[in-house]
């Protein structure tokens, strides 16, 4: 009794995950039946999205164009992926001896954020910042001169409100420049010193943290020294680290320990969604070539609403004969596995609207292939239970054996479709991704509903189970 109890909990437990994930605010306009599935975002194919084309503007004497054109690809793919954009397609095309990118991000419905992500070039630098400005000071003379005499460049900020006086060479070290470095990891965290704000933490490449290490180490000023008299503190505004991305300021301020790690932070008073974006572009690197947008806007669906009609009239049609199969060969254990299925089909669901995974034609396809993986569980499952039955056995004991003999079964069977979508998510792109992350979602919540909430469900109405010597169960 005690392990049907755990059974049970665990089994709603999951199920009211499930339908609470679903009914979250901040779905789709529905009504009706509909809002349940409100929160799932679907794919370019489903709903329509965003559509982006870039010309790849190469280097004219460039030996590889085609190579180039190839690493942009990668580097907007990798993007986009860090992003949450698994699903966005990124295709190549040339015509009229020019190279093109264009990109489709499902469920999207700003144009700027998109560009943003797409069009940042990436390139990471760390410099001095000894001055600073309110107004624009490249149309004072007197700014620009003072700029010329320091070897250094006014830069604004992210906002254009506030201008920052920068040197590349660290106290004018020709050994302390730091530019383009790789970041091996790059992830959003909230601000301890802000309200509500975020910052986006960042780790280089083992090979860049010694030369970091000695420009926190040049830039370094004592706490004391911040807190002494006017004259210290002026000198040490002339010592402070700044952190640029694609020459806009992301971050000013003073070094007060010297970093030995190559780990830091870019302050900016981001969104998490800013955050999260800046990160993926520190994580995938710089593009190697500029890209000039020649078109952005909003698309339609490119399934026809007919299409898809009939598509999920043949996902129905199917996922019902398969349940009329079950409850005329299997009688109660018929029933079991059909309030399986849709035990199932819920936490697919619930899993899709509570991760903001985005569902495609292909991943409805996935879904689908789920039911025919439980039902073959519930298959040898049930066949066991009745092979037990015929040989003398109670249903419980028969429950219990069919169970014990046929889990590594189940086992090595879904394990072995597991492994081969992590391969087909992990080389896979756009759409193959969604086919994959639906399948491997399925298998785990069919093996879920086999191996836990239809043994609950057995053990409760094992009383009802019959066999024919010959045939079904009843």
């Amino acid at each position: 009794m005690r392990s049907d109890r755990v059974r049970l909990i665990v089994s709603l437990a999951l199920l009211v995950a499930a339908i609470v994930a679903m009914l979250l605010p901040g779905g789709r306009p529905a009504t009706g039946f509909a809002k349940l599935f409100s929160r799932i975002k679907l794919g370019l194919d489903l709903s329509g999205g965003v559509r982006l084309e870039y010309r790849v503007d190469i280097e004219k004497g460039t030996e590889n164009p085609a190579a180039v054109v190839d690493d942009v690809w990668t580097v907007l793919r990798n993007r986009l992926d860090s992003a949450g954009y698994t699903e966005a397609v990124i295709k190549k095309s040339f015509r009229e001896n020019n190279s093109f990118i264009v990109i489709e991000i499902p469920d999207a419905t700003d144009t700027s954020a998109a560009e943003k992500l797409v069009g940042s070039t990436g390139v990471l630098w760390f410099g001095q910042s000894i001055d600073e400005r309110d107004y624009d000071p490249t149309t004072n003379p007197d700014d620009v001169n003072l700029a010329l005499r320091e070897g250094a460049k006014w830069y604004s900020d992210k906002d254009g409100k506030k201008w920052y006086l920068i040197k590349k060479e660290i106290n004018n070290r020709k050994d302390l420049v730091l530019i383009g470095p790789r970041v091996v990891e790059a992830v959003p965290t909230i601000d301890q010193k802000g309200v509500a704000n975020y910052v986006v933490s960042f780790t280089l490449d083992r090979q860049y943290v010694e030369i970091f290490k000695q420009i926190t180490k040049e830039l370094y000023v004592p706490e004391q020294v911040l807190n002494a008299g006017t004259t210290q503190y002026q000198l040490a505004l002339k010592k402070r680290l700044a952190i640029v991305l694609d020459d806009k300021v992301q971050f000013v301020g003073f070094v007060v320990s010297p970093i030995e790690d190559g780990k830091g932070q870019i302050r900016g008073n981001f969104t998490f969604e800013q955050a999260r974006e800046l990160a993926a572009i520190l994580r995938s690197g710089a593009l190697p070539a500029r890209l000039e947008k020649t078109s952005a806007s909003l698309v339609t669906p490119t399934l026809g609403k007919d299409v898809l009609q009939q598509s999920l009239r043949a996902g129905i049609i199917g996922t019902i004969l398969v349940m009329v199969y079950m409850l005329v060969f299997y009688g109660v254990m018929g029933i079991v596995a059909v309030i399986g299925i849709f035990y199932t089909l819920v936490l697919i669901f619930g899993f899709l609207a509570g991760t903001g995974a985005i569902l495609t034609l292909p991943g409805i396809a996935g879904i689908i292939f789920t039911i025919g993986t439980l039902v073959d569980g519930n298959i040898i499952i049930y066949e066991r239970i009745k092979e037990e039955m015929r040989n003398g056995k109670t249903p419980k004991a028969a429950i219990e054996i069919a169970f014990s003999r046929s889990f590594w079964t189940l086992f090595d069977a879904n394990l072995t479709t597991i492994i081969a979508a992590l391969f087909l998510y992990y080389f896979g792109t756009g759409t193959i991704k969604g086919f994959a992350i639906t399948t491997i979602v399925g298998i785990f919540a069919a093996m879920f509903m086999n191996l836990v909430f239809s043994r609950f469900l057995l053990d409760g109405v094992s009383g009802a189970i019959r066999v024919r010597k010959a045939g079904g169960a009843q």
